[in-house]
C-alpha cells in the first residue's frame, strides 16, 4: 500500500511506464488504479481502527476529519476518472 500514496512515487511510476512504451492514457489508468486501491484501503483501515477503538471503549485512536474528507474527495475524483 505505502509508496503509491506518495505523489513523487506516482510521478516516477508514470514516467517509467511512459519510458517502457505505454501510452499516456494507459499509464494514467495503471497509476490511477494502484493509487485508488491503496488510498481506499488507507481510508478503510483508518476508519476501522477508529471505530474499533470506540466499540472497545478504548478511545485511543483519533480521526483527522479534514484529512479523511480530503482523501474521500480524492477517491471520488479518481473513481470518476477511472470509470470513464
Amino acid at each position: 500500500m505505502g509508496k503509491i500514496l506518495e505523489a513523487e512515487f506516482r510521478k516516477e511510476l508514470y514516467k517509467n511506464l511512459i519510458d517502457a512504451g505505454y501510452d499516456k492514457s494507459e499509464a494514467q489508468v495503471i497509476v490511477g488504479k494502484k493509487y485508488y486501491g491503496a488510498l481506499h484501503e488507507s481510508v478503510k483501515q483508518g476508519v476501522d481502527e477508529f471505530l474499533s477503538s470506540i466499540v472497545q471503549e478504548k478511545f485511543d485512536v483519533t480521526l483527522d476529519t479534514n484529512e479523511l474528507n480530503d482523501k474521500i474527495t480524492e477517491l471520488k475524483k479518481l473513481k470518476e476518472l477511472l470509470n470513464t
